[in-house]
């Protein structure tokens, strides 16, 4: 008899380099690398968006003993519909197939796994909060009212944060503090071991971005939307190109801001040197081109970009902000600066250019070290510690 503790991982769509970001690599990480012979694991996208790299993802899971599928298929035009059948993708996975854990990692799928927590046979149902601002559903007031600080402390049965202050903003929810439902802390993570081996002696006109092998190149990495700060970003390049003209901004990832962004380059005369790659699923050939990694987030929960970055080698300057502070002691593994501040971001880039080479390989040898600590493996471990407690009722040890 199979005694393994089957779990269900929720994310929103399996389109890493689109809609799914670092979270949804995270996830996927994470859940191949639970133990086999303890967990019987399953990925759960709400949502196909049509990519081709999707259907890979999912093929390569399987492929690999962890069950993946899309619940259904998005529909932009009906975003309730595509709601509802999600639910009722998941429902019928689940009641041919129960699990003891169904565990969500984003805002919709949060909704979802709260309904499936009246199927029979899912005893239990956690969230993971990735989100860095300081509340969920910050333009949706009745929905953060209802669900986050209402429903979701009452009826789920654990939840994570992915950073400090994430943990202590859902633990200062009301109804939290009076059921004393505390969230628990484990970090996001990735797996270092794809960046361990980069190196950064590349000629950069190899990394097709259409540069010369002689450009300083800034590079970033994430969703194209407000949170990642890229306006301010582009303007602080622009400041940056009037000192180093050889000087390229590329920007990787997809998002809603895309066309604003390209508009905004272009106001300012610098779209030559500002390149907008759209999803790549090379990030370690793109940073190994990097002669630093740039976050400009306005919030993060625990930006797994910024990671990579420094398990790659890349000196990072990062916006303090507090999940960047998390990782980040200034001038001993990277270099913060005020967030939403054009000038200081700019004076911050144009400090690093002018530091040595034996400066930034202190800097970032202490960064790759750093990256360590938050090993795929090692975050893995927790939750695999965390599903166990739960199951045997022992309650959650957060040591």
């Amino acid at each position: 008899m199979d005694r393994r503790i089957r779990v269900t991982q929720v994310i929103y769509s399996f389109d890493v380099e689109g809609t799914g970001g670092g979270l949804s690599r995270f996830v996927i990480a994470l859940s191949q690398s639970l133990k086999q012979n303890e967990f019987d694991v399953t990925v759960c996208s709400l949502w196909n968006m049509g990519t081709p790299s999707e259907k890979k993802r999912i093929e390569q899971l399987n492929a690999a003993g962890v069950r993946a599928f899309a619940a259904t298929d998005w529909d932009a035009s009906k975003p309730t519909l595509s709601l509802w059948k999600s639910y009722q993708g998941l429902r019928g996975y689940l009641r041919k197939h129960p699990c003891e854990i169904v565990h969500s990692h984003s805002e919709f799928s949060d909704i979802v796994t709260l309904m499936t927590k009246f199927i029979p046979g899912v005893p239990f149902i956690l969230r993971t909060l990735h989100n860095g601002f300081q509340v969920e559903w910050r333009k949706r007031y009745l929905r953060r009212l209802l669900l986050t600080n209402l429903l979701y402390p009452l009826v789920y049965n654990g939840e994570i944060g992915v950073s400090k202050h994430v943990v202590n903003n859902m633990d200062r929810r009301w109804l939290s503090q009076r059921l004393k439902h505390k969230a628990i802390l484990i970090y996001n993570a990735i797996d270092t071991s794809r960046f361990a081996q980069i190196q950064h002696e590349v000629d950069k006109t190899t990394l097709r971005l259409g540069i010369p092998s002689d450009a300083y190149l800034v590079g970033t990495v994430g969703r194209l939307c407000e949170e990642k700060g890229y306006s301010i970003l582009i303007s602080a390049a622009e400041k940056v190109i009037q000192q180093i003209h050889n000087a390229y901004l590329v920007i990787v990832g997809a998002g809603e801001l895309k066309e604003s962004l390209q508009a905004h380059a272009k106001a300012l005369h610098i779209d030559e040197h500002v390149i907008f790659t759209g999803p790549r699923s090379d990030i370690e050939i793109l940073l190994s081109g990097m002669d630093l990694f740039v976050c400009s987030s306005l919030w993060e929960g625990l930006s797994t970009a910024v990671l990579e970055a420094m398990a790659a080698g890349v000196p990072v300057l990062a916006t303090d902000i507090p999940g960047n502070r998390e990782l980040i002691t200034p001038e001993v593994n990277g270099w913060l600066v005020p967030a939403k501040d054009v000038n200081a971001l700019a004076f911050g880039i144009l400090m690093i250019y002018q530091l040595s080479n034996q400066e930034r390989q202190e800097v970032t040898s202490n960064a790759r070290q750093a990256a360590l600590s938050y090993s795929i493996d090692a975050i893995a471990e927790q939750h695999s510690r965390y599903y166990q407690q739960l199951i045997s009722g022992r309650g959650i040890d957060n040591s």
